[in-house]
């Protein structure tokens, strides 16, 4: 593995120690810290760990321990057990009508929304069926493949799916692992690259509580900590006649994507949820009628 640099400036008596963020991925920095290492990070082109060191909020040994906290735990193992299924049509039909259909929705969400520097999007359905999964995970599977750096996560704790369609485990580790306090960081239940540039956080465990979990500081934390990360970070979330779980999130996010089935449904549901959204102070950057699942 390549030695890292020495710094620029600061301490240089050292030791030489392989890349990587172990103090983000363990919690043992504050936000505020995190955001100084970064910012040095960009300054000196060091990468976390080094950087915290050369600001003296970290020791060599701080990091040691860290990556020793890392060993083994499913922070460095998490991967899909199974391949992707056909219903992600931008990998398996990308010649198709439906990856054309989205690959335009892309268009338009990369011109309205990435272009404007905002990270994040809530997609919405008011009724079960609309094809909410079907959209976000197409949607952020073409996102990743124009080589933004895309994060998808299934918010949809009470009927998920993300897991099903990217051949994730359902019972491993996931957004309630998070919020259920059984691991410190958001990153740590991460699947990283399950696609080029796309990765995942599925749902997680089944939990008796998703409203009370997702309305609480630690998924609002969790967020944020996510939008520093990634390019784009999308959310699944169930709909709305049934839960106002994608409500929650969509307030929080700021951003919502309304997707629409035909022949299913009312439009008054939709023009509900155009409302709810708009109480939650949640922007509505599109709609999509969707035809195919």
């Amino acid at each position: 593995m390549t030695e890292l640099p020495e710094p620029t400036t600061g301490p240089t008596d050292l030791p030489a120690l392989p890349a990587g963020d172990s103090l983000l991925r363990t919690g043992m920095l504050s936000d505020a810290d995190a955001r100084r290492v970064a910012e040095h990070q960009a300054r000196t082109g060091l990468d976390f760990d080094r950087a915290a060191i050369d600001l003296a909020l970290a020791t060599p040994e701080d990091v040691a321990h860290a990556r020793q906290q890392l060993q083994g735990t499913f922070a460095l193992t998490l991967a899909p057990s199974a391949e992707v299924t056909d219903e992600l049509v931008v990998v398996s039909d990308p010649a198709g009508p439906q990856a054309e259909a989205i690959r335009l929705l892309r268009t338009q969400i990369m011109t309205q929304h990435v272009a404007a520097g905002r990270r994040a999007l809530a997609v919405c359905g008011a009724v079960d069926g609309s094809g909410v999964t079907y959209v976000a995970a197409n949607l952020a599977a073409a996102l990743a493949q124009v080589g933004l750096k895309t994060l998808l996560v299934d918010a949809n704790l009470r009927n998920p799916r993300i897991d099903a369609i990217f051949g994730i485990d359902p019972g491993g580790p996931g957004l309630t692992t998070y919020l259920a306090l059984e691991t410190n960081r958001p990153e740590r239940v991460v699947y990283p690259d399950v696609l080029p540039n796309l990765s995942i956080i599925p749902s997680g465990p089944p939990v008796g509580r998703p409203q009370e979990l997702l309305s609480g500081a630690r998924f609002r934390m969790g967020v944020d900590v996510l939008l520093r990360e990634y390019d784009i970070v999308v959310f699944d979330t169930p709909a709305s006649n049934e839960s106002a779980d994608a409500l929650t999130v969509a307030g929080l996010v700021g951003y919502a994507l309304v997707v629409a089935r035909r022949d299913k449904g009312y439009m008054r549901d939709v023009q509900a949820l155009a409302e709810q959204l708009g109480a939650a102070r949640a922007i509505i950057v599109g709609s999509v009628l969707n035809e195919y699942a």
